[in-house]
Parts: structure tokens; sequence; C-alpha cells
């Protein structure tokens, strides 16, 4: 019977995490059934955010493997835990040497520099600097920073004054540069728990780190996992569904994390080409790629762009992306796709 207990708890354990993913900006509609009892949902909190892992998997995964990984990364990933080793980095003073790094850490790093290429430097992980200037770091700010102070930290932020040897798991800075990996952790978590998956034969599942979402297969009634891009109004409410068994999405967005100095509200999404917060008409930028590592790193960079040089960037690049703004004159929300992303949409419905 559908109904059963063990079978009703299953599908209620599905139903939660859609419930405490509402704050994230990217929700999962997951249609329950009979089959849901052969889906496993595991659910936590890591990165500063939540997990939530959904799927078709042997009785090998388990909650406390996840919890091992994810463990493993934020050692490695961060910026809040002074003994990880993005943090040894960050101490570091060691200028013009190469020296040893975590086999992990290179690999997100290269991932971050060949988008920061791509994107002419509006992704860039040594933003770190002015993160902490504009108080959305470890450290409370209370007024926004000098004119003066801004031009002195961005003599240390630029994506060129890192230097990485893969193939020896080393790393060299030439300046006094302090790395923020916010932009595109999370989406690598994901990627990881996807591989994590993979070789425990988990034939089907969605992954869902604090709004960083990637698919494989099919949801429990067989059908392709139905994605819903959040209008970012703080209702949780979703206009527009993508239907996906495969790939990622990740969203960038500035209306969720902010700080106000003398009633003048600043987004924590910093642009490391000027050293400060995005102030344009994006409200958020929503990406379709392949893996969560770039789709997370590439909605931050275009978000950084704004909404002209997004929807170019996304046009000349074939990429698939969902543009949000708001009009303050209308005080009314609006939203443009590039072609990819209206080819996904037209699939979806």
């Amino acid at each position: 019977m559908c109904e059963s207990s063990p079978t009703k708890r299953a599908r209620l354990s599905l139903i939660k995490p859609i419930i405490k993913g509402i704050g994230s900006i990217l929700i999962v509609i997951l249609l329950p059934g009979c089959e849901v009892s052969f889906y496993k949902t595991f659910r936590g909190d890591t990165m500063g955010t939540y997990y939530r892992v959904v799927g078709q998997c042997r009785d090998s995964l388990t909650y406390q493997l996840l919890e091992s990984e994810l463990l493993s990364l934020t050692s490695v990933l961060s910026n809040y835990d002074e003994a990880s080793e993005i943090s040894s980095v960050n101490r570091s003073e060691s200028i013009g040497e190469w020296v040893p790094a975590h086999e992990t850490l290179v690999t997100v790093l290269v991932a971050a520099q060949q988008i920061s290429e791509q994107t002419n430097g509006a992704f860039d992980v040594t933003v770190a600097p002015l993160v902490e200037l504009w108080g959305f770091g470890v450290k409370d700010v209370t007024q926004p920073p000098s004119t003066e102070s801004i031009k002195q930290e961005l003599r240390r932020v630029n994506y060129r004054l890192l230097e990485l040897d893969e193939n020896n798991n080393t790393l060299r800075k030439l300046s006094n540069i302090k790395l923020d990996l916010s932009g595109i952790g999370k989406g690598y978590g994901v990627d990881h728990l996807a591989e994590v998956l993979d070789n425990q034969r988990c034939t089907d599942f969605l992954i869902d780190i604090g709004g960083e979402i990637r698919v494989q297969g099919h949801n429990a009634l067989s059908n392709s996992w139905r994605v819903g891009i959040e209008v970012p109004d703080g209702t949780g409410q979703s206009e527009v569904f993508l239907s996906l068994s495969s790939g990622a999405l990740a969203t960038s967005g500035s209306y969720r994390n902010y700080r106000v100095f003398d009633e003048k509200s600043y987004p924590h999404v910093i642009d490391p080409r000027s050293g400060y917060p995005t102030s344009h008409n994006l409200t958020a930028v929503t990406v379709y790629r392949s893996t969560a590592t770039e789709a997370d790193a590439l909605a931050t960079a275009l978000f950084v762009m704004g909404f002209d040089e997004a929807l170019e960037f996304a046009e000349s690049n074939d990429v698939a992306v969902a543009l949000t703004t708001w009009d303050a004159d209308s005080e009314k929300h609006g939203a443009s796709y590039s072609t990819a992303m209206k080819a996904l949409i037209n699939e979806g419905n």
C-alpha cells in the first residue's frame, strides 16, 4: 500500500527538504508516490548552509560517508576554518616561492582560473581582501571603506598574481594575495558528491548544496528532475521550470545577503575589477552547465557583469542563463533568458 508507514515516512522525507530548501534560490519539485521508498534522502549542514542528497543508491551510501566527504572538503576550502588549507595559504608570507598545496585546492583553483580568463576577471578568487573590507568576511564592519582603502586593496586583487602547477600540486603567490572560494566552493562540493555517488553506483540522484544543484537520471516516478527557478522576492515561488536528467544549476543573487551603511544597502557580490559591490538592476543570475563548479563560478561572474554584458556573454558562448531584474519605478521583477535557456524551458514545459 502507498500509505504504509515505511513508505509514508520515505515520502515525507522527500517533502521536508523542499521546505527546508525554500530559502535557496533554486527549489526542487519532487512528486511523491509508491516508488519513493526506493530512493534514499540525506540532509544536513555544510559550508555555512544546508545540503540535500536524494537518489536511488545501494546500501553502501551512508550518512557517515557523505558527512566524512563534506568535512574533508571544508577542511581544505573553508575561509571560516582557521585550520583549513586555504586559511593556511592565506596566512603564508611566501611570495614568489612554489609551495605544496592540497590536490583538491589546486583542482578548484585551476577551474577558477579558467573562468577568470574566460570572463576577463569578472570572476576572481583573489577578491578576498575586498570581501573582508566590505564586511562580508569573518570580521564585522560598521561603515563603508574609504576610496583610498579600496584602491590599496585592489593592488593585490588579480587572479594573474596566482600561479598553479597542477602536475605537482603546488602554487605560487606573486603578491600578498588572499583567496576566497565562496563563488565556486559549493559548486565544487556538489560535483564532488556526484563523483562519490557514482562510485557508490547510485543510478539516479539530485544533489543540492545551498541551492547549487546537480542531477542525474530520473526521480522516483521515473521522470526527469523538475527544477524551478525561484522568483527572488522571498516567497519561494517559481514561475519557470526545467526538466533535467543531467547537468547542474547555480544561482548568484544580491537580495538575501547585503550590508547596510548609512541607510544604503550594499550587496555581497563584489566586483573584483572596481573594488565595489555590484550596483545594477540584476537581482539574480541562474546558469545551467554540465558541472556545478562551472555553473557556480559563471553565475557569480555574470552577476558581476550586469545585465547587458551578461546576456551578451551568454549568447556569444551559448550559455543557458536566466537573468532576473528589479524595476524600482514599477516595483516589479522582470526575467530575461538566453537562447540556450529558452530551449531548456521549452523542453521542461
